[in-house]
């Protein structure tokens, strides 16, 4: 499994492959809420590739676990979906975006 992460000042890029390409983007944003009590609301909208739910989902699970304020573009390719193997990734991603956000 490869893993890219770039920052950019608006977004984030994320890309987990495991075929060597780019596979499905998908981005995830915060809607800007009116009441600062509400609960969060985010959108997710395929821009490439196939429009699955679970691309969708472990997307926004990662937004909202990552804690980010920017857009989050992500690139999937990928073998299962396995909870296992899922499990793995997002522990992988989120040990590498803490050495991201330091440089």
């Amino acid at each position: 499994t490869d893993l890219v992460i770039s920052s950019f000042a608006n977004k984030l890029f994320i890309s987990v492959t495991q075929f060597g390409k780019i596979g499905s983007l998908v981005l995830v944003r915060r809607d800007v809420n009116l009441e600062e009590d509400s609960t969060p609301v985010y959108s997710v909208k395929s821009l490439l590739g196939k429009d699955q739910a679970e691309y969708h989902i472990l997307a926004r699970h990662l937004y909202e676990r990552l804690q980010l304020k920017k857009q989050l573009l992500f690139g999937f390719a990928l073998h299962s979906f396995a909870k296992k193997d899922l499990e793995e990734i997002e522990e992988f991603i989120c040990s590498n975006i803490k050495k991201v956000n330091q440089q």
